[in-house]
């Protein structure tokens, strides 16, 4: 099986990535070339993988293309060891389809770390900084407002954090819509005297800068739209993702024993919004790397796919780097 015609953009899918494996991407990739401007790569096991697209009449489909790999990552991997122990794991053949020029991004929803492992590898990190970073909406009652970062990075230095703000603005400018993001940091309070040492040396760096910078934001807030982009590090941020998974599943999951389902998949949905849509783009890399929840379902992983599509029309990585630059030249 073989792309046919010219589509405009072609994505590397990770098709045994995620909790759902085949049975989710597959369906997910089947509505996203419905429209006829995307192909997929679909990386993975082909007997499986062909086996599911019988299941959906699309074995011979023109803008679907098996590419076979060997292994998948685990979660319990060791994503700076992985690539040499599983180099033909199905994360690392996407990244390797973006190298040699026959994708224009990759997306998974398997291993987090080996995903920004493969992109960091595979792309190598913006001018001026050292790290990327992930970034999203995780609460469904402010659905604009993204926390980076979400996990890639545990411990930071304060230009590092700078950063991040900056490449989030680009990410809320053009993922969200917001024509000029409010940029806050996540503390302790809202005072500009509380906070660690790194959140007081950031902010000092943001308040130098162009920056539409608000200034502190509480946890608390967060649900109420009192900023486009929230950031913190790595460990606090995936701390508060996955909190605000964990209480809401509870809540969703008691509402629904008291016979209120309906209530309670409302609920689930607006503080599981990252298994709802899928995934965002890793920030800070010279190219396109959209980095799934492992939940997700085939909605959540088209809604990725697309997330893709939408950030290469509109030069994502280019944006990225122009505001660094301004940025750094700001605060130096």
């Amino acid at each position: 099986m073989s792309i046919s015609g010219r589509p405009s953009m072609v994505v590397a899918l990770d098709a045994m990535g995620g909790d759902h494996g085949p049975a989710a991407t597959i369906p997910a990739a089947l509505d996203v070339v419905s429209n006829g401007d995307l192909a997929i790569a679909l990386v993975g096991e082909p007997e499986t993988i062909s086996d599911v697209l019988a299941e959906h009449s699309a074995t011979n489909h023109p803008l679907l293309q098996v590419i076979p790999s060997d292994g998948v990552v685990e979660e319990t991997d060791n994503p700076a060891m992985v690539f040499r122990s599983k180099p033909r794991a199905s994360i690392f053949v996407c990244s390797g389809l973006v190298k040699m020029g026959k994708a224009h991004a990759f997306v998974s929803m398997g291993s987090t770390g080996a995903s920004i492992a493969a992109a960091t590898v595979t792309y190598g990190t913006m001018e001026g900084i050292t790290r990327g970073c992930l970034g999203g909406a995780i609460i469904g009652f402010s659905p604009n407002t993204a926390i980076i970062d979400l996990g890639a990075n545990i411990d930071v230095r304060p230009q590092q954090l700078a950063d991040f703000g900056t490449l989030g603005s680009v990410m809320s400018r053009i993922i969200y819509g917001q024509k000029n993001p409010r940029i806050a940091l996540l503390n302790v309070g809202s005072e500009e005297t509380k906070g660690n040492t790194l959140v007081k040396e950031t902010a000092e760096l943001l308040t130098r800068s162009n920056l539409n910078y608000v200034g502190m934001i509480e946890p608390y807030d967060l649900p109420y739209d009192k900023a486009d982009v929230v950031i913190c590090d790595g460990f606090v941020g995936n701390v508060v993702l996955k909190l605000t998974e964990g209480l809401g599943k509870a809540i969703a999951d008691l509402v629904r024993d008291k016979g209120a389902g309906a209530l309670a998949d409302e609920i689930y949905s607006m503080t599981n919004q990252l298994a709802t849509y899928g995934g965002g783009p890793l920030l800070g890399v010279n190219g396109i790397a959209v980095v799934g929840h492992g939940a997700a379902g085939s909605t959540g992983i088209a809604t990725a796919i697309k997330t893709a599509k939408h950030v290469f029309d509109n030069d994502f990585v280019a944006a990225q780097q122009k505001e660094l630059d301004e940025f750094h030249t700001q605060v130096s």
